[in-house]
């Protein structure tokens, strides 16, 4: 039997596999100052934006805390 997830868990784990990827990549060496134009590049959005939305990507993986389900 398959356990399904609600909107707000598939929500919660996806945020943490980008704020993970991104973590990563700042820890592969790669400067956060390159993710940012790349990002700007592609969307066209201001850089403020961007790292706006990087800061709170950190943020959320810090204040999230997910329960683990014993079944």
């Amino acid at each position: 039997m398959s356990e399904t997830k609600t909107v707000a868990e598939a929500l919660i784990e996806q945020t943490m596999k980008i704020a993970n990827a991104l973590e990563e990549l700042t820890k592969m060496g790669l400067p956060k100052d390159l993710i940012v134009l790349y990002i700007q590049k592609k969307t066209r959005l201001p850089k403020r934006d961007i790292n706006a939305i990087l800061e709170a990507l950190q943020d959320f993986k810090k204040e999230v805390k997910i329960p683990v389900s014993s079944q």
